[in-house]
């Protein structure tokens, strides 16, 4: 159904007034809401303002605040400048007072010293003065005594002289005797030397002579008896012990055996290596002996143990036949010494390692004994 004209009217006149209604209401709220912006505005401002000036007063205060502090520390520091000055001061003083107390003590003890050094100059004066006259006193006493002496001694000599002269003859005569008694004696000695010679000679005609093996000093010499060699079964042989007791290769059946022969333990060498062996013994198994043989006596090889404290290596004297020299063919024909050697014979009694050293005052190779002696053991 259409609606009338007069109902439209009516509507579009209710329409207006609620839209003018509605206009007024948003006058009215934009009016007020202007107000409260302003009011806002306003307030910021004063807020603003307000901080402004609460701001100004705090740096104001902390500026004040600042200068009270620098004005307090200055005044701190200059009362402290004060103190310290006052007390550097005080020590300075005291330092002085003590400076001068020091002084004076140290010139009275200069001056104790001095007065002291004076009394010992003329101590010392007054003692060289009656040392001299002492000295002259003894002297001229002395030089009368050794008159009286040379006197004496001048008819001493005189008169042995003279008895001299008169034993003179006799004794030149028995000189002359003696002189040719020598003569005859030293002819006698070259026919014995040369007999002696012979009779080695015929003893041992197979004897072996090797120069050139060793030398002593540089000198070359000569080894008597056949070379051993290194598997060759070990030759046996008599020695002495320190008790004076026969020592044979059987002697050590059974065991390891270390021979080192020297010329003699009273020389530097022979002392050094057998004190050597003795220790290295000590490290070495109980189926292993050490043997040094020597043609030393065997009381003077038990007496260098016992000074030397060697107690691990056995000693044995070749003095009696050179058996164990001649048996090794380590005898040197020109010393009649044994040469520096070392021989290694197992358990079984069989040759092992030799070393026969080309100098006789040098020492064996140490290293090279003990390598091959562990080898076995």
């Amino acid at each position: 159904m259409k609606a009338t004209k007069k109902e439209t009217k009516v509507t579009a006149k209710q329409a207006s007034r609620k839209t003018s209604k509605l206009a007024e209401k948003a006058a009215q709220g934009a009016g007020k809401l202007e107000s409260q912006w302003r009011k806002s505005l306003a307030q910021k401002d004063e807020l603003i303002k307000k901080l402004k000036g609460q701001l100004a007063e705090s740096e104001k205060a902390l500026k004040e605040a600042k200068k009270s502090f620098l004005d307090r520390a200055k005044e701190s520091l200059l009362e402290w400048r004060k103190k310290a000055e006052g007390e550097i001061k005080q020590r300075a003083e005291k330092l002085a007072e003590q400076k001068e107390s020091l002084l004076e003590k140290l010139k009275k003890e200069v001056a104790e010293k001095e007065t002291l050094l004076r009394q010992g100059e003329k101590t010392l004066k007054e003692a060289m003065e009656s040392a001299k006259k002492e000295v002259s006193a003894v002297k001229e006493k002395t030089d009368q005594t050794l008159m009286e002496w040379k006197t004496k001694a001048e008819a001493e000599y005189k008169r042995l002289k003279e008895e001299l002269e008169k034993k003179t003859q006799p004794l030149a005569d028995k000189v002359k005797d003696l002189e040719e008694y020598r003569k005859k004696a030293e002819k006698k000695i070259a026919e014995l030397q040369s007999k002696a010679k012979e009779l080695v000679s015929k003893a041992a005609p197979g004897m072996e002579e090797r120069p050139g093996l060793v030398t002593f000093k540089g000198g070359p010499m000569t080894l008597l008896g056949p070379e051993v060699k290194v598997g060759d079964k070990a030759p046996d042989f008599k020695a002495v012990d320190n008790g004076m007791q026969l020592a044979t290769l059987d002697s050590f059946r059974g065991k390891v055996k270390i021979i080192s022969s020297v010329p003699s333990l009273d020389t530097p060498v022979c002392d050094m290596e057998t004190r050597r062996f003795n220790e290295e013994a000590g490290k070495l198994p109980d189926n292993v002996v050490v043997l040094t043989v020597s043609m030393d006596l065997p009381f003077a090889q038990k007496r260098w143990c016992a000074a030397a404290g060697v107690e691990k290596v056995k000693t044995l004297s070749d003095y009696q036949s050179r058996s164990f020299g001649m048996a090794y063919g380590v005898v040197i024909k020109e010393l009649q010494l044994l040469a520096r050697a070392v021989f290694i014979v197992d358990d079984q009694d069989m040759v092992r390692y030799i070393e026969i050293v080309p100098e006789v005052t040098k020492e064996p190779d140490y290293d090279r004994v003990l390598n091959a002696v562990k080898a076995l053991i």
